[in-house]
């Protein structure tokens, strides 16, 4: 079994950001936060709950959300996908590449990277109608096709999937709960920061202008949280990749 170590997975995640920031601050810039702004003034939300509506109801919301705005959450997901293809090309792959190169790298790849993470989602959601567990599961198992498409490149989605399985094996609740950890901080720093936000646009901007600085904050953390999953990721692929090589050899 290959056991991935963990304290040097954030160790990596921690000098790729440090040594990378200005790149990877530009990239996300333009390929996460400007969608993420543009994706929030361009959504219809659907009628409110009333007071003391059932989970079930809350559910039925958030596919009303889902449904009104698919077209935007589509181009949203495609766009942001890019930029995590690009932003990881730029750090794992051995030639080093430019900005501009990873942007050509990322979009050489980003078919079968989009059919790959469709396929993971319908696994992981029947998942969790299983009780949660399966789901969560195959969170930890799956977390890696995003750095194996930009770095290995296979056409197949299939393939994508089974070597992100191959090298998780044995791992896959460990990488869970990494993972889960990372956006459960990162979420509760970004809520934060959105109160705030909010609270203060709403004592000094006028009225008009709230609704933006609240989109603009909410944009600013979605951001954030995909830049660090985008780095736990790619330190999780390159450690497995090299544990699984000492294995082997």
């Amino acid at each position: 079994m290959n056991k991935i170590d963990l304290n040097l997975v954030w160790d990596d995640a921690r000098a790729m950001g440090r040594a990378n920031r200005d790149l990877l601050t530009a990239i996300a810039g333009m390929f996460l936060l400007l969608p993420g702004i543009v994706a929030g003034q361009f959504s219809r939300m659907p009628p409110p709950l009333d007071s003391g509506a059932e989970p079930a109801a809350a559910f039925a919301r958030l596919m009303d959300y889902a449904m009104l705005n698919w077209p935007v959450l589509l181009a949203h997901s495609i766009v942001t996908a890019f930029g995590i293809l690009a932003m990881l090309s730029l750090l794992l792959r051995a030639e080093r590449l430019t900005v501009a190169q990873s942007l050509r790298a990322a979009l050489l790849v980003l078919p079968a990277y989009v059919v790959a993470v469709a396929i993971q989602r319908v696994g992981i959601m029947c998942g969790l109608t299983l009780f949660f567990l399966p789901g969560f599961y195959l969170i930890g198992r799956l977390a890696l096709i995003a750095p194996v498409a930009a770095v290995e490149r296979p056409g197949n989605p299939l393939a994508v999937l089974r070597r992100s399985a191959e090298l998780t094996f044995g791992n896959g609740w460990r990488i869970f709960l990494m993972l889960a950890m990372v956006f459960i901080a990162a979420t509760a720093i970004g809520l934060a920061v959105t109160s705030v936000v909010g609270v203060a646009a709403t004592l000094l901007l006028p009225k008009d202008l709230v609704d933006l600085a609240v989109v603009i904050a909410s944009g600013l953390v979605e951001a954030g949280i995909g830049v660090a999953i985008m780095l736990v990721t790619a330190a999780l692929y390159r450690v497995a990749v090299a544990a699984m090589a000492r294995q082997r050899g």
